[in-house]
């Protein structure tokens, strides 16, 4: 398979960023990002073939956009990227009105989900992620939880489709509060819940989260070199790849096709150990998700620079033809505004499909 310009326009935004023209702003958008969060610190457009990305710009990430060569302008009140003389039209996916009060509940909207953090800040450190550098440990309330999710629901500007209860990792205390959580969410809302979370010991049921209406799970390897993994995320590193990619398993046998993903980070690890992981995970049934590494300020990989875009075309070219081995899987996440940050193009397949709260 081969990428389009428009997906190739992504990869670009993805590893370049990109310069946000001054009269954008005079087309009153509101926020252009939350920037709450390393993978998510850009501004979400959607170019044209329903390709949705996440751009960074130098406001939030000045140690590697530094002289982006696509520019955000506005041309008769619309959106267009300039990208080598030509203007490429985009759509802009905007801030919830109530996202400060949101935010303050703990939840959080990114293009068309809702994810809430049980958990503020994190019980273990990795050095890509800038939530244990930025906030301290503490537990949400359950029912500021609860409001911030029904406010999403009900946002006029852009209401939440489905939710994602993710945050940071809890500490073993917190696992039967934090369990007790899931199924609060489950029993309180018709929209579609999924879990991102460390598949702990005493933290995960799955059988017992898919009867309580849990529709899928996001269990994130994030790095498969087990060497690097200790040095960068010692925490995960010690729940052990076998217990990862044994629970991975048992989570696909019981939630079934598409309901299962995990993510890896591209450009921390070598391509060559990435793509092992892509395997390791496809022949499982579960649906890879590779997510290009974007260094925080807040964090000590600050400095380390982006993958390029030849490492970036090379590791979807390759993972696309290692999950076309294996039935039933493909590069997630199938939602495709939730692609924004991923190395994902969804197809004509209806295996990628838009969320709608039943």
């Amino acid at each position: 398979m081969v990428l389009s310009k428009i997906e190739e326009i992504k990869i670009r935004l993805m590893v370049e960023g990109m310069a946000v023209d001054p009269g954008v702003r005079n087309l009153a958008l509101g926020p252009l990002t939350l920037a709450e969060y390393a993978s998510t610190s850009g501004v979400i457009l959607v170019l044209p073939d329903e390709v949705w990305v996440n751009a960074p710009i130098a406001e939030h990430n000045p140690n590697f956009v530094v002289r982006p060569s696509i520019i955000l302008s506005a041309h008769e009140d619309e959106l267009v990227l300039q990208v080598n003389g030509e203007e490429i039209p985009v759509r802009f996916s905007p801030m919830p009105q109530d996202h400060e009060t949101m935010s303050r509940l703990g939840a959080v909207i990114h293009a068309d989900r809702v994810r809430i953090s049980p958990v503020d800040g994190c019980a273990v450190t990795c050095l890509f992620c800038n939530i244990p550098y930025e906030d301290r440990y503490q537990r949400r309330e359950a029912a500021d939880l609860l409001q911030g999710i029904t406010l999403a629901l009900h946002d006029e500007v852009v209401p939440a489709q489905h939710i994602l209860i993710s945050g940071g990792t809890p500490q073993p205390g917190d696992y039967d509060w934090l369990n007790e959580m899931y199924e609060r969410v489950a029993n309180a809302f018709r929209a579609t819940v999924d879990i991102m979370m460390v598949p702990e010991e005493g933290l995960l049921d799955p059988g017992h989260l898919k009867e309580i209406g849990i529709h899928g799970l996001s269990i994130n390897l994030e790095v498969y070199n087990q060497e690097v993994a200790r040095r960068i995320m010692a925490g995960k590193w010690k729940v052990g790849l076998d217990r990862y990619l044994n629970f991975i398993g048992k989570a696909v046998e019981i939630f079934g096709e598409g309901k299962v993903r995990s993510l890896l980070l591209v450009g921390i690890e070598s391509l060559e150990d990435t793509l092992r992981g892509v395997s390791a995970l496809a022949e499982r049934g579960c649906d890879p998700v590779l997510s290009p590494f974007r260094p925080d300020p807040a964090t000590p990989l600050r400095n380390n620079v982006p993958p390029s875009i030849e490492l970036l075309r090379e590791a979807w070219e390759r993972s696309i033809e290692i999950v076309g081995r294996y039935s039933g899987v493909v590069l997630g996440p199938r939602c495709i505004p939730c692609t924004h940050n991923t190395l994902t193009f969804p197809d004509d397949s209806g295996r990628y499909y838009y969320s709608r709260v039943h």
